[in-house]
C-alpha cells in the first residue's frame, strides 16, 4: 500500500487516484505503469514503451561459454556508460532498425525469441496508451530527457 502511495497511486484515504486508475489498466508491476504515465509528460513515451517492454522479458542477452569473448564484445556495442534502460532501448532500436532480423539477433548474441515477445508486449502496452488517450510520442536521439 505504502508503494502504491508513493507512486501517486492510492490517495492519502486509500482510494485510487486518477494515475492509479490509469496504471491499474497495465498488466505490470505499477512502478513500471508509472514510468509510462509519467513519460507521456516528457514527451518520451515511444522510447519508454520500448524500454519497460524489454524489461518485461527475461535478459535479451546470451553468453554461450565457448564464445565468451566474441559476445562480449557484441554486447559491449550496445552499451550507453549512463544507464542499462538506454543500452535496452538501444538494443531494441537498432533489431528494429535492421527489420526485427533474427538473424541480426543471432549475430549480436540476443535472444531473437525474446526480442519478438518484447515486441509483442510493446505493442499490446502501446495499445492500452491509445485507449487511454495517451500521446505516443518520440524525443529522437535525445535520450538526456529518457534518462
Amino acid at each position: 500500500m505504502y508503494q502504491l502511495w508513493v507512486l501517486g497511486a492510492l490517495d492519502n484515504v486509500g482510494d485510487l487516484t486518477p494515475d492509479g486508475r490509469k496504471m491499474s489498466d497495465f498488466p505490470m508491476e505499477p512502478s513500471l505503469a508509472k514510468m509510462l504515465i509519467v513519460a507521456t509528460e516528457y514527451k518520451c513515451s515511444s522510447e519508454m514503451l520500448t524500454i519497460v517492454s524489454m524489461l518485461s522479458v527475461p535478459s535479451v542477452f546470451y553468453r554461450p561459454p565457448q564464445r565468451a569473448e566474441e559476445s562480449d564484445a557484441a554486447r559491449e556495442k550496445f552499451f550507453v556508460p549512463e544507464s542499462d534502460h538506454l543500452t535496452l532501448l538501444h538494443v531494441y532500436t537498432q533489431w528494429k532498425s535492421n527489420g526485427y532480423s533474427d538473424h541480426w539477433c543471432m549475430k549480436h548474441f540476443l535472444h531473437p525469441k525474446l526480442m519478438r515477445k518484447a515486441r509483442e508486449v510493446r505493442g499490446q502496452l502501446e495499445d492500452i496508451m491509445k485507449q487511454q488517450k495517451m500521446e505516443i510520442l518520440s524525443v529522437g536521439t535525445d535520450w538526456d530527457i529518457v534518462r
